[in-house]
């Protein structure tokens, strides 16, 4: 199991647990969160789940495939930062991380 923080727009604090293997969307969304759309259903079709993930002291980042980095070049909020929370499975070493919804790009996907 992955604890974790999500900062809604509104600056407030939600703490989530999820299994290890869940995505981060699903996990988000059975704590209450839903500022998250996921217009595609989570299937990295749109970034509509767009976060940004701050990750605990010396823990590496999942990678990011191709189609989610394509997803993400669609969004004027882009960081180094930026996830689709479809995409990142939950495992132990993601444990304290900090997740933050990004802005709304107005469905523009």
């Amino acid at each position: 199991m992955a604890r974790f923080t999500v900062q809604t727009r509104d600056g407030d604090l939600i703490e989530v647990t999820g299994r290890d293997g869940a995505t981060l969307l699903k996990a988000m969304r059975k704590a209450g969160v839903e500022e998250v759309v996921a217009q595609c259903g989570g299937g990295c079709a749109c970034a509509t789940c767009h976060v940004y993930v701050t990750l605990p002291e010396g823990v590496s980042p999942p990678e990011i495939g191709p189609g989610e980095s394509r997803m993400l070049a669609t969004s004027r909020y882009r960081t180094l930062a930026s996830r689709l929370s479809c995409q990142v499975k939950l495992e132990p070493a993601l444990e304290r991380m900090l997740v933050v919804v990004a802005p709304d790009d107005g469905g523009d996907f």
